[in-house]
């Protein structure tokens, strides 16, 4: 008869034997791993740190991104007030809002379809047919849209206003029309180029590009004037430009809704009364004051008004 091998023999040999081969594969464990896992196999702390160095990244080009999108245009001006005193403003104008003007003003000439002007800032006022080389040939004269190009301005100019009006030392409640008008006044004036970055703008600056460039004429600056009258806190003040056109005159000036004082210039609207003429080209002329020249000019009727709002 066989003896019966004690069970407890048989079990720890089997442990030996399982220690042993555990013991032999513990140095080619991480080899098998990964060789059999299609991902490398990270500690904890090393995931944490890699998520560490992955949010300082993105934070960094967030910044760096609206760095750039935030970034602003330095401009500044010297000129003096009505009192005499020499006086400094600085604007400092978003270049995104720079390009958004840029992109808003100014037409292809190639392109005459009416509606792609008036998107542009100007807008058809005639046509008329003329017989060149055996054809008929039609010629289309177009205008700035002064009143467009004032309403898109507006919004970029009420923190451009409040840094002028701090830097004239403006009290609330005063009548900021002189002092706005001596700073327009000695703004440096120039005509615009026909054509501005490829574009044709018909020698006409928005007031946006007039402070970015620093100059301008007669219609770039009475609307730049238009913008910072307009653009004050809880402002009323109608306006309107009047163009000039007669007696060898082409000229423009802003007109403003106010009664005049004696000896000033100013013209009558039935429907909303008086408007006093602003001469904004250059420094020395008080609201409501020109040059006797352009007020025959404008008796003889050789001009128009456009209302801007």
């Amino acid at each position: 008869m066989q003896k019966r091998r004690f069970p407890v023999l048989d079990i720890f040999i089997i442990f030996i034997i399982c220690v042993l081969i555990m013991y032999f594969l513990d140095g080619k464990k991480s080899d098998i791993l990964a060789f059999y896992s299609d991902f490398p196999i990270h500690d904890i702390s090393e995931i944490n740190k890699m998520k560490s160095r992955a949010n300082k990244i993105d934070l960094k080009d967030t910044i760096k991104e609206k760095k750039k999108r935030d970034k602003k245009i330095l401009r500044k001006f010297k000129w003096v007030d009505p009192g005499r005193v020499k006086r400094e403003t600085f604007f400092f104008i978003l270049e995104k809002a720079i390009k958004e003007e840029f992109k808003s003003f100014g037409i292809n000439p190639m392109i005459s379809h009416p509606l792609y002007r008036k998107n542009k800032g100007f807008k058809v006022i005639g046509r008329r047919d003329f017989f060149i080389n055996k054809k008929i040939v039609e010629k289309t004269y177009i205008i700035i849209d002064y009143r467009q190009v004032y309403e898109r301005n507006l919004k970029y100019f009420f923190d451009l206003t409040e840094a002028l009006c701090v830097s004239a030392d403006m009290l609330k409640g005063t009548d900021p029309m002189p002092k706005f008008l001596a700073f327009v006044q000695n703004i440096r004036f120039k005509k615009p180029p026909d054509y501005y970055k490829g574009k044709f703008i018909n020698n006409f600056f928005t007031p946006l590009l007039c402070i970015y460039e620093q100059y301008g004429d007669c219609d770039s600056k009475s609307i730049l004037l238009a913008e910072f009258l307009g653009s004050v806190q809880d402002s009323k003040e109608k306006t309107a430009i009047v163009l000039v056109r007669g007696n060898g005159l082409s000229h423009a000036l802003l007109a403003v809704n106010r009664k005049p004082l004696p000896g000033m210039t100013s013209l009558f609207d039935y429907k909303k009364g008086y408007f006093i003429i602003i001469e904004t080209s250059s420094p020395g002329w008080a609201p409501g004051f020109i040059s006797k020249r352009i007020v025959d000019t404008i008796k003889s009727g050789f001009f128009r008004m456009i209302e801007l709002n």
